[in-house]
């Protein structure tokens, strides 16, 4: 019985540290806490010793190297912090006017579309919004149970990572449009909002090839067979030619306007550029100060053609020619 009252003794010899606390597991060897973060978590500083010599290494606690997410579908997984400051209305404010007022748009364009659609969403120039309105539109498209793709094709300025707020690894859009990778590589599915996506990792540096080349094409052969909404983040018409091309391959296009931002010269241009592909415009930051805009939109909107214009003329010069007729008489 003494035997085994000393080897306890000795074993709890073993594990105490020189202030007599016994059995304290070394949680720095065991969870390798070398960040700093950790270790002021876990107070190894101020409460535990520097080790003499540093542990086996062994895999950390937190590793961006970790095996990547893949959903039973094929797709890697994404998550978006919830913020409530967030621009992504169907996050931060999902019962608010603004998420209303895309539901609305929904509705339009499942009455236009009802087997779904490539729609292409540009704006006159860049800071204009559209990043923002493709991202909380094709979450609102989601939402409605329809598998939805965002496919950013603003090669030359991408800005969806950064919108979303996350940090996505290769490969990216540009590799699948050039014809390197499957398409399918390139997706990720965002789980709380429903959505997939394919962004821009590496912008290439020549990106006109990429856009205009037959790529460009495949890729959405192959999205149409898969998703029933793909929404294209597009260049701006303006500074790029690349929307040209894309707007050749979508169903609808889209311009988003900021409201007492764009410059109505440009988007005269824009108007005139995209002509009859033009499905609709999205007023952005729009207020009541902004009837000046409608009324700009409406009056191009509705303005008629030059043959149109000289029916018009005729008609009108007839009218008062017969008015200057019967008052004569």
């Amino acid at each position: 019985m003494s035997k085994v009252y000393e080897a306890l003794r000795q074993k709890q010899s073993e594990t105490s540290d020189p202030q007599g606390n016994f059995g304290l597991p070394n949680i720095e060897a065991e969870l390798d806490l070398t960040d700093s973060v950790l270790r002021a978590a876990f107070s190894l500083d101020d409460e535990l010793p520097q080790p003499a010599r540093l542990p086996a290494k062994i895999p950390s606690v937190v590793s961006r190297e970790e095996p990547k997410h893949v959903g039973s579908d094929g797709f890697r997984r994404l998550s978006i912090a919830r913020q409530d400051t967030s621009r992504l209305v169907f996050l931060s404010d999902p019962h608010g006017l603004a998420a209303e007022q895309f539901r609305f748009f929904r509705q339009n364009l499942e009455e236009k579309f009802p087997d779904g659609a490539v729609l292409l969403i540009t704006s006159p120039a860049p800071r204009d919004g559209k990043t923002l309105t493709s991202i909380n539109l094709s979450t609102c498209l989601a939402d409605s149970g329809r598998p939805t793709l965002l496919m950013e094709g603003d090669i030359r300025q991408p800005a969806v990572e950064k919108v979303l707020g996350t940090l996505s690894k290769p490969p990216g859009i540009e590799e699948a449009l050039g014809g390197a990778i499957d398409p399918a590589q390139t997706v990720h599915f965002v789980g709380n909002l429903a959505l997939h996506v394919s962004m821009v990792i590496h912008p290439p540096a020549d990106p006109s090839p990429v856009v205009s080349g037959p790529g460009t094409k495949q890729y959405l052969e192959w999205a149409r067979a898969r998703f029933h909404w793909i929404v294209i983040d597009s260049p701006p018409v303006l500074p790029a030619v690349d929307v040209a091309h894309l707007t050749t391959l979508a169903d609808a296009v889209l311009l988003v306007v900021r409201a007492q931002s764009t410059p109505r010269d440009l988007l005269t241009r824009a108007f005139e550029m995209l002509g009859d592909r033009l499905s609709g415009v999205v007023l952005n930051e729009a207020t009541v100060e902004s009837n000046p805009y409608y009324r700009h939109l409406a009056e191009y909107r509705h303005k008629p053609s030059s043959s149109r214009r000289a029916a018009a003329s005729t008609t009108e010069k007839r009218r008062t020619d017969l008015q200057d007729q019967r008052s004569g008489a």
